[in-house]
Parts: C-alpha cells; sequence; structure tokens
C-alpha cells in the first residue's frame, strides 16, 4: 500500500479514523493525505455573493491552520516526515468531497480512503460524517474503512470477511488477503444463513478448497453462522472472536443485496460499532 486518503472534518469522529490511518501508515510505510474540504454556497445576489465568498475565505483559512497543526502533531508522535518510516501531508480544496476523493482514487494512486463513521451517536457532527462516509461508499469504488467514533485502539489481528461462497467473494479475498498480509493477521471467512442445511455445506466445502489452494500461506479459516440477520450474525460473531476490522463485498446480487439497503447500510456504515473495510465488485 502506498497512498492513503484520511477525509476530516475535525470532529472526534473524524479523530478516531485519523488513528486508524496512522496506524496503517506506519505499519506499511504509506504515505498518508489529510483531506479537508469547502465549498461555496449557492447564492441568489452579488452582494450574498460576496458575504459568502469573504466566509470561504476565512473557513479555508482556518481549515489550513489546523490541518498543519495535525501534520506536525503526527510528526512529533509518529515521526511522519522525519525517519517514522511513513510520510504525511495535508490536501485542503474548494470541492465536493465525492468528486475530490474519485480523482484522488482514480487519478492520483490513493488505495485506501480511511473514514470515521457514528458508532452508535447521535451527535450532529458524527451523523454529519456518517452521512458523508456512506454517500463515499456508494460512489467511490476505492476501499473504505469507516472507523466508528467507539472504536477501540487499532491493532489488526483478525480480519473477519462476510461471504456468500461466491466467485466475486474470490476476487475480493485477494484483497482482503493482500490486506490482512501487511498486518499479519488472519482471515475468518463468515457465512451467515437462516438455516443450516446440506446444500450451504457442500457449497461452503467447494469454496474452502478452492480459497485454500489461492491462498496456501495465508491463517484462514471458514465458520457458518445461523442468523435470520445478517448483520446481527455478523457482530455476533465479530464479538464472539475479537475481531479487528469486518470486511465486506458491495454488490448488488447474491446474500448481500439485502444487506446493503438502506435500512441495514444505516446499521452498518452510520451506525457502526466496529471497523468496517467495503470492497467493491471488481468488474
Amino acid at each position: 500500500m502506498k497512498k492513503i486518503l484520511c477525509p476530516t472534518d475535525f470532529s472526534k469522529t473524524a479523530a478516531k479514523a485519523l488513528d486508524y490511518a496512522i496506524y496503517i501508515a506506519r505499519k506499511t510505510g504509506a504515505h498518508l493525505s489529510l483531506l479537508h474540504v469547502v465549498h461555496l454556497p449557492i447564492v441568489d445576489t452579488s452582494e450574498t455573493a460576496l458575504v459568502a465568498s469573504e466566509l470561504l475565505g476565512e473557513q479555508i483559512r482556518d481549515a489550513g491552520e489546523r490541518l498543519r497543526a495535525m501534520v506536525r502533531q503526527i510528526e512529533e508522535m509518529h515521526g511522519a516526515n522525519r525517519g517514522g518510516g511513513f510520510t504525511c501531508d495535508y490536501i485542503l480544496k474548494e470541492a465536493l468531497l465525492i468528486d475530490l476523493a474519485k480523482y484522488l482514487t482514480e487519478k492520483e494512486g490513493y488505495e485506501l480512503i480511511v473514514m470515521g463513521t457514528t458508532g452508535g451517536g447521535n451527535a450532529l457532527e458524527e451523523l454529519l460524517i456518517g452521512s458523508n462516509t456512506q454517500a463515499v461508499v456508494e460512489e467511490v469504488r476505492s476501499p473504505l474503512l469507516a472507523v466508528p467514533g467507539i472504536a477501540v485502539a487499532p491493532d489488526f489481528t483478525k480480519i473477519i470477511y462476510a461471504t456468500d461462497y461466491t466467485p466475486e467473494d474470490v476476487k475480493a479475498l485477494h484483497q482482503v488477503v493482500s490486506f490482512a498480509n501487511l498486518f499479519g493477521a488472519c482471515v475468518d471467512l463468515v457465512h451467515v444463513s437462516k438455516e443450516s442445511t446440506d446444500s450451504i455445506k457442500e457449497r461452503a466445502s467447494h469454496f474452502w478448497d478452492e480459497v485454500r489452494g489461492i491462498f496456501p500461506e495465508t491463517a484462514l479459516c471458514i465458520r457458518e453462522v445461523v442468523n435470520k440477520k445478517p448483520d446481527e450474525g455478523l457482530k455476533a460473531y465479530y464479538q464472539q472472536e475479537n475481531g479487528s476490522i469486518l470486511a465486506v463485498l458491495r454488490r448488488n446480487k447474491g446474500f448481500f443485496a439485502d444487506l446493503f439497503t438502506q435500512r441495514l447500510a444505516d446499521r452498518l456504515t452510520y451506525q457502526a460499532e466496529m471497523p468496517l473495510l467495503v470492497l467493491h465488485e471488481q468488474k
């Protein structure tokens, strides 16, 4: 991993995501960029436009000072830009977050976005950043790590990947395993079903044989969880097994067709209780 993007609105929730971004950058030697965007609101008179422009200028100056202070703190505490094994800078733009995130991931080589999400809180700042995170998940195809404000300190030892035993899962596992290997983490492949059947067990067996052949050097295991609600089954397994990250594949068909409806996306992203790595189905 070479470049990580960490959007911030200077909230406590965003600060937690930054902890995770720093952890990943230190472990991988990646370049970390803090990102803050501001944009001029739509106005209908020249007088209002002047006031809005002055306000925008103040926001940019204030944000620049805060971002410079954050980079200095990362340098002092973690050795960024000072022989600590990774580099750090900031990006401050008048733009829309989704547009800029798309450009940076598609054109500038940023491989991972790390953003905060609500983590069960209801403060306005958390609702806003949770909404932004979900919007980026929907519109930007780069892997995204959504970090709740209540997340524990980062220590990646076990990644739990939610699987439906499909070919798309095998493709996604290349990303998951590569990520896990950066930290020496094991990967649990977890399937949630409403009931355990012979057909599901047979699919699991074929899937397991395939992935073991592809990733013979990776610490993998496969588990079936019986629960009528996929998100609840995944959360229960994550807590029981002391997971570090829950990884899911965002797609339009298969087991997770229902998982990423708006209702369940609210549970997993807006109200996340654990770090959630969202991958996108490859075309």
